[in-house]
């Protein structure tokens, strides 16, 4: 069966990578959600369109997986694809290449469609465009999270600021994995770059608002929740490697 695709090619900015050189994990996620806003504008999807449907495309969570982490300066290729709406969550597969063609990222998006009306998750997006949505999409990253709810340590608070926040005035979905790797101690952080992260998005953060952020070792990696006005906010899973 014919996949619908959408491709682009991005360059690391140097404000994009770490201290060691190497993209940034949040960073992937932006140029994700970059390409991911492209695509769909090129099939008529912009902001007047959800705008008269009265509806807008949420993040719920995502996961991504490094098969090496690119450098600053490197040329990747993004593709990406989306899947047809289930249970009202729509699955996006972005794949990464290098210049030679090798795959060194995956990043698995799953998408909700809310009703600004009714502030509800639709079921169904309510309309369709020829040519966008696949039936089906192969491949999918693990997303469930590695929870740890004995031995959290209180990393602090973080005010959610201006350059932080997206089109809605909420914490930006890519920002988050900033706030958690700057939750991590610095000794576990300079061991290695993350080479794989999950994170459930739950309320949204407005801008201007305070969240405290736990972590804890997990698994393989670490677990990390934020919690704003008593309720959780969002919770995290990240392995790093040497």
């Amino acid at each position: 069966m014919e996949q619908f695709f959408y491709t682009e090619t991005m360059t690391v900015m140097n404000a994009d990578a770490d201290f060691r050189s190497l993209l940034k994990p949040s960073a992937l996620l932006r140029y994700v959600e970059q390409v991911s806003a492209d695509h769909a504008r090129i099939f008529g999807m912009t902001d007047q369109f959800f705008k008269d449907h009265g509806v807008a495309f949420l993040v719920g969570k995502q996961a991504l997986k490094f098969d090496r982490v690119p450098q600053r300066a490197e040329k990747l290729t993004l593709l990406t694809r989306a899947e047809a709406s289930r249970r009202g969550s729509v699955k996006r597969i972005t794949t990464v290449t290098d210049a030679e063609g090798k795959q060194v990222a995956m990043v698995d998006c799953r998408w909700i469609v809310v009703s600004l009306a009714e502030g509800r998750i639709l079921r169904e997006p309510g309309w369709t465009v020829e040519g966008f949505w696949n039936e089906t999409v192969e491949g999918e990253l693990p997303l469930q999270l590695h929870k740890c709810r004995e031995g959290l340590a209180s990393a602090g608070e973080w005010t959610v600021r201006y350059s932080q926040c997206d089109l809605n005035g909420h914490l930006n979905n890519a920002f988050y994995l900033d706030l958690v790797c700057d939750a991590l101690p610095l000794d576990v952080v300079r061991k290695g770059p993350v080479t794989f992260a999950s994170i459930n998005y739950h309320r949204e953060v407005p801008m201007g608002e305070t969240v405290e952020v736990f972590y804890a070792p997990s698994a393989e990696g670490w677990y990390i929740i934020g919690k704003h006005n008593g309720q959780t906010s969002f919770e995290s899973y990240l392995e790093l490697g040497e």
